[in-house]
């Protein structure tokens, strides 16, 4: 009995000795299981974008069309997502489709196919969550705080519904963004443009930290020859393609499908467009508003630029990178209504540098509930996707006005803490520099007088 006692006890000494050492690795792993399961709780839902563009059984699908064309053709489909994408769609046809659910008033689609694209989406959110959880040890260089970042990463509800219900591929983009972030933060110039050009390769709406990206540029903090490096990831991500036998202008049309077809102010995102999108929207207003939002994006941009803040602090540039991201959405037309998913995430490390605006962050989720819901809602039972009810449903459509006040309250919060940041006039960072070429240019005449000597 007593040698039991002793083991006993041994064994609890060696587990909290472990349990010490390890605790964050084991929370983070128990919660990473725990965002599975509720994932594949809801795996089989079916909405307009998965099963009308991937998974569903008419011929017109993208994974049916691979099929129809043949594995080696898999990016000449009538599809406007990235050759990169459609590639691993093509790997996942040599699986068995599975069993045909039915659904509504005659939706059908492959159930086994449903699983495997959002396992590939589940995958993705677990890579995001450690690019979050990699940013804020950068930041913060605390791992707790960074395991912090990592588990309301898996768990924030509109990561959740933007992956697991709506079944869309924005968690990858984002997450590839998010190391962008991570590299541009710690000034690591040639990975933050190499993660830039993956992430546009996956979606053009990688140019939402563009801005940034030109800000850091301009305050010495990347080097500016490394931009070669984007265009280069860029093409790294068309090799698939061209092995398969594409030309070389092949792979890049899906970028004109992108782009084409997209005519309306906004597309259910809460933006200022949501403002003056009426009935009859004026063609001029129409075609007018990217140059707008490009003249307002440079504007801000300029005007960041002129505060000329010091950046002594990683969380001074992550505070800069973060409003420049938001306000470049909030400016930009045509943008759908789950656009504002990087932002979802990058709250949570602006909450977790100040505690005391975490309610940005539930803002922010309230804003995204709103316009999600007109798109994974039921009507009667009888649909399985979108275009039925709103959240606010009294106020109908114009209840993603309400969500586009939210955002531009969130803006005005991150301007306000923005410019409470140390900065030093422009005008003396000019004198200095000019000092500096002037001393430049001493030492050389010096060293050429030396020389002729």
């Amino acid at each position: 009995m007593e040698k039991f006692i002793k083991w006993y006890k041994l064994a609890g000494l060696y587990f909290l000795k472990f349990f010490k050492k390890y605790y964050l690795i084991i929370a983070m792993a128990l919660v990473t299981i725990v965002a599975l399961i509720a994932r594949y709780a809801v795996v089989m839902f079916p909405t307009g974008d998965s099963v009308g563009f991937m998974v569903g059984t008419d011929s017109g699908t993208w994974m049916n069309q691979i099929e129809a064309v043949g594995f080696r053709n898999f990016y000449a489909i009538e599809s406007d997502y990235s050759p990169i994408f459609l590639f691993f769609l093509a790997i996942l046809t040599f699986l068995p489709k599975g069993n045909v659910v039915s659904y509504g008033t005659g939706g059908e689609f492959y159930s086994n196919r449903m699983i495997y694209v959002k396992t590939l989406y589940y995958l993705a959110a677990i890579g995001l969550a450690f690019g979050v959880f990699l940013l804020v040890k950068e930041i913060t260089k605390s791992k707790n705080k960074g395991a912090v970042g990592y588990i309301i990463a898996l768990l924030l509800p509109s990561l959740f519904v933007n992956s697991s219900i709506y079944g869309n591929a924005d968690v990858i983009y984002v997450g590839l963004l998010i190391y962008a972030f991570y590299f541009a933060i710690k000034g690591d110039s040639i990975w933050t443009f190499a993660f830039f050009g993956f992430a546009f390769a996956n979606k053009a709406q990688a140019i939402f930290i563009l801005p940034f990206l030109v800000y850091l540029l301009f305050k010495r903090k990347l080097k500016l020859w490394t931009i070669v490096i984007a265009p280069l990831a860029y093409i790294v991500t068309f090799i698939p393609a061209f092995v398969c036998g594409a030309s070389l202008a092949e792979p890049f049309t899906y970028l004109t499908k992108q782009f084409g077809g997209q005519t309306a102010l906004t597309y259910g995102a809460a933006t200022i467009w949501k403002f003056l999108e009426f009935d009859k929207a004026s063609d001029v207003l129409v075609d007018g508003a990217p140059w707008i939002a490009l003249f307002g994006i440079g504007c801000v941009l300029a005007l960041v630029l002129y505060r000329n803040f010091k950046l002594e602090e990683k969380t001074d540039m992550f505070k800069v990178g973060i409003t420049l991201s938001m306000i470049t959405i909030f400016l930009l037309p045509r943008m759908h209504e789950r656009y504002f998913l990087l932002i979802d995430v990058l709250l949570i490390i602006y909450v977790i540098l100040d505690k005391k605006k975490f309610y940005l962050l539930l803002l922010m989720q309230i804003s995204s509930a709103i316009v999600y819901f007109h798109y994974i809602s039921y009507n009667d039972g009888t649909a399985a996707y979108g275009w039925h009810r709103y959240l606010i449903n009294i106020l109908g459509e114009d209840s993603v006005t309400i969500a586009s006040l939210i955002n531009l309250f969130i803006i005005g919060a991150m301007i306000h803490d923005l410019f409470k940041l140390d900065h030093k006039p422009l005008k003396e960072e000019v004198e200095e520099l000019d000092k500096e070429i002037t001393q430049l240019e001493q030492a050389e005449v010096a060293q050429e007088k030396d020389l002729e000597k």
